[in-house]
């Protein structure tokens, strides 16, 4: 029999308690069941393992040329501007392809990640019923036109995409990239190490884009500056043989604002200069501005979550369940 646990809009504390305690009574044997059941799946499952690599991208290279003008100012990229998100070049195909093709020492063989992860495409069974049900999904929509090699390609790069966990602190530029991988801890690493050079290579190469495509971009406005220089000089040149004696405001005007124009341009070729010899070391330069905090390394811990935490959820879990459906069942008398 169950008391009201609601009475004249205010909960019953004593009551709530004796209905937590029936629920717990009547469902003990299930709870029991439950736990044994999902104590013999933790314990007989697979392992999994992981790995991290943290770094920065707020470094930034000081030019070492002192006759820079305003200009470098507002070409300078920002500190933690890498010309790309970290974020999306992970979800990458280029990244993707890239590291499940690299060879791997898994159990004593040199395997790619195609042939290891990619060899399961058919069997989708697994003791995880989630699991299950989301390999089935993935495997029956695959094409029908792919060959079983593009079916492994395919779901070496989504395993691999689903095992990369990343995270970033904006006020700092800190990027964190953890890998969780089943079985083998050393492969985790492995894996990341490939990860992170792809990282470091793709960097440079943003890096040598931009740096090329400014570098063209500066020598075609140093060859205009050049010959408005030109053009100022000669025509300063020309009025000057023409007005040896400046006898009148109007001259002297003139001659000023001549001079301010090849002045100007001047100012402008040096600066570009600079900037142009600052682009061909940058076209050539393979540093990057990201910095390494911690290297790839093995978690000392298991990359799953504990048993007991374990136990406990499961717990919460039936509870609420069968919390609800008596709280359902016997709605008139708990609810009054």
């Amino acid at each position: 029999m169950n008391n009201s646990i609601i009475e004249n809009e205010y909960i019953n504390l004593e009551n709530l308690y004796h209905f937590i305690c029936n629920v717990i009574l009547k469902y003990s044997k299930i709870f029991l069941f439950g736990i044994i059941i999902f104590t013999i799946y933790f314990f007989i499952k697979t392992p999994s393992y992981s790995s991290e690599v943290s770094f920065y991208t707020n470094y930034i290279k000081t030019g070492p040329l002192s006759s820079l003008s305003f200009i470098n100012n507002l070409t300078t990229e920002k500190p933690d501007d890498l010309g790309f998100s970290i974020s999306n070049y992970l979800a990458s195909e280029k990244l993707l392809q890239y590291v499940v093709e690299q060879e791997y020492d898994i159990d004593g063989d040199k395997k790619t990640l195609v042939e290891y992860w990619g060899s399961n495409y058919s069997k989708i069974v697994s003791i995880n019923p989630i699991a299950t049900i989301k390999k089935t999904n993935r495997y029956l929509s695959l094409g029908k036109n792919l060959s079983i090699e593009e079916k492994k390609l395919v779901l070496a790069k989504e395993g691999l995409k689903n095992s990369i966990i990343y995270s970033e602190d904006e006020e700092s530029s800190l990027h964190t990239i953890n890998l969780v991988v089943i079985e083998y801890p050393q492969l985790s690493k492995d894996i990341l190490d490939e990860i992170f050079e792809s990282i470091l290579d793709y960097s440079n190469e943003v890096t040598n884009v931009k740096a090329k495509e400014k570098k063209n971009f500066i020598q075609g406005r140093l060859f205009e500056i050049k010959e408005d220089l030109e053009n100022s000089e000669n025509e300063m040149r020309s009025f000057l043989e023409k007005n040896k004696n400046l006898s009148s405001p109007s001259l002297v005007l003139k001659k000023n604002r001549l001079q301010r124009n090849i002045t100007l341009y001047s100012q402008l070729y040096v600066s570009l200069s600079d900037q142009l010899e600052i682009s061909k070391i940058d076209e050539k330069d393979n540093t990057s501005s990201i910095v390494l905090l911690d290297s790839p390394n093995i978690s000392p811990y298991k990359a799953n979550r504990g048993f007991l935490e374990s136990i406990v959820i499961l717990f919460i879990l039936l509870f609420m369940i069968f919390a609800l459906f008596e709280a359902y069942k016997n709605k008139n008398q708990l609810f009054i």
